[in-house]
C-alpha cells in the first residue's frame, strides 16, 4: 500500500507508526510542518509563511492558519494519490485531512485534542465534529479516549481502540543484578500536567527512613528549574538526579537503573501512558494516578498501585510499601511484564492498524 501520513514528523509516536509500515515494505509518505530525519520514507515538509501552533492551546485564529496552507496540502495529497490518508491529531493535521476530501481517510485522536480543544467554544466543538465526521475510520489509543472521542460523533459510528504498544525486545527486564539503594524513577516531559512536583514531595517524606534511596527524573521541559528548586527547598537535592532529555532508544538504559516507576499525572488528557507500559515491560512495578487512561495500563494491586492525582502522601505510602518489600516489588514487576506481553506488544497492536487500513481500502473500492 501507499500510505500518506499527515502528522508531526518530530513525534516519536508518529515515527513508530511510520517505521513499522516502511519496514513492512509499504510505500510511506509523510506530510508535516515539522522537520525530521526519517530514513526509508519520503518526507514532504510544508513550508509556512508564518508560525503555526499545533497544540490544543492554540487559539481559533492560530488554527485558521492551517487553512491558508490547505491548498498546498490538498495538491500534494492528490499528486501522491495514496491508498490510505492517515492524520494524527484531530485539531490540526486532522482538520487538513478532513478538508483535503481524500478517501479512505483515517483519523487518530491523541488526547487533549478531544479533551481540551472542543471545550473552548462552540466553534471549537464544531471543528472537532466536522473533522471526525469526514473520517472513514477513527482510532484512539485507549478505551477512555475512545469514549471521549465518541462524544463528538454519531452514535452508530465506532472508534477503534489501537494502543501504541512497546517493543518488548528492547524494553525488557534487566538480567544483571543492580547493587545499591532503591531508585525511584520517572521518564516524562517536565510539564505541569505530569505532576512531577507531587512525586518530589512524596519522595522527600520517605528519605528520613531511607536516606540511601534515589529519585531519577528523566526528561526536560518548562518546569525543570522550578522542580530543581523544589528539591533544593525540601533538602533532597543530593538524592534527586535530573538526567535531562533522552531519546527513546536510551529510555531502557534509564529504566534498568530503577526499581519503582511513578506516573503522577494530574490531567485526564493522559489518555494512555506509554511511559508506564515501557516501565512495566522492563519488569518495574508502577505507581500511577487514577486518572485518564492510566487505570487501563496499571492494574491496582497486581502490576502496581493507583493513587489519587495530586496526592503526595498517597504516593509516599505506596513507595514505602514497595521500597521495604523486595518480594512484593519482584512479584508486581513480573506481573507487569506478563501484562504487557498479553496486551501491548507493539507488532500486534500495529498489525491491528494494518488490518484496518486494508479494510478501509476494500470498502472504498467497493463504493
Amino acid at each position: 500500500m501507499k500510505i500518506c501520513y499527515l502528522a508531526d514528523a518530530a513525534s516519536i509516536h508518529t515515527q513508530k507508526w511510520i517505521r513499522f509500515f516502511a519496514d513492512r515494505d509499504h510505500e510511506v509518505h509523510v506530510v508535516s510542518f515539522q522537520d525530521a530525519d526519517i530514513s526509508t520514507v519520503t518526507f514532504h515538509r510544508i513550508e509556512v509563511s508564518f508560525p503555526l501552533k499545533t497544540s490544543p492551546t492554540a487559539t481559533w485564529y492560530e488554527k485558521i492558519g492551517y487553512l491558508f496552507h490547505l491548498n498546498a496540502a490538498r495538491k500534494l495529497v492528490r499528486r501522491l494519490s495514496p491508498d490510505i490518508l492517515h492524520a494524527h491529531w484531530a485539531t490540526s493535521y486532522g482538520l487538513m485531512g478532513a478538508l483535503s476530501n481524500w478517501h479512505p481517510f483515517i483519523l487518530s485522536t491523541w488526547g487533549s485534542d478531544v479533551f481540551d480543544f472542543p471545550r473552548k467554544s462552540f466553534w471549537h466543538k464544531r471543528m472537532i465534529e466536522f473533522t471526525l465526521r469526514r473520517a472513514d475510520d477513527v482510532t484512539a489509543t485507549s478505551r477512555m479516549l475512545a469514549d471521549e472521542t465518541k462524544r463528538y460523533m454519531s452514535a452508530d459510528r465506532p472508534v477503534h481502540t489501537i494502543p501504541f504498544g512497546v517493543d518488548i525486545d528492547r524494553f525488557r527486564p534487566q538480567t544483571s543484578a543492580r547493587r545499591g539503594g532503591v531508585t525511584v524513577g520517572i521518564v516524562k516531559k517536565l510539564e505541569k500536567k505530569y505532576g512531577v512536583e507531587h512525586l518530589i514531595r512524596a519522595f522527600a517524606t520517605i528519605t528520613s527512613a531511607h536516606p540511601e534511596a534515589r529519585l531519577l527524573i528523566v526528561g526536560d521541559g518548562s518546569e525543570e528549574m522550578a522542580l530543581r528548586e523544589l528539591a533544593r527547598q525540601l533538602g533532597i537535592e543530593k538524592s534527586v538526579i535530573f538526567a535531562g532529555f533522552t531519546k527513546n532508544d536510551r529510555v531502557p538504559y534509564y529504566l534498568h537503573q530503577m526499581d519503582v516507576f511513578v506516573v503522577p499525572s494530574v490531567m485526564s488528557s493522559e489518555t494512555f501512558g506509554v511511559a508506564a507500559v515501557e516501565a512495566a515491560a522492563c519488569g518495574l512495578p508502577v505507581i500511577a494516578s487514577d486518572i485518564g487512561g492510566l487505570p487501563e495500563v496499571v492494574i491496582d494491586g497486581q502490576t502496581g498501585f493507583l493513587v489519587p492525582p495530586a496526592a503526595p502522601a498517597a504516593i509516599a505510602e505506596k513507595l514505602l510499601l514497595l521500597i521495604e518489600n523486595l518480594p512484593l516489588r519482584r512479584k508486581m514487576g513480573e506481573a507487569a511484564r506478563k501484562f504487557v506481553e498479553r496486551n501491548y506488544i507493539w507488532e500486534k497492536n500495529a498489525g491491528k492498524m494494518e488490518k484496518l487500513y486494508r479494510s478501509a481500502v476494500e470498502r472504498t473500492a467497493a463504493g
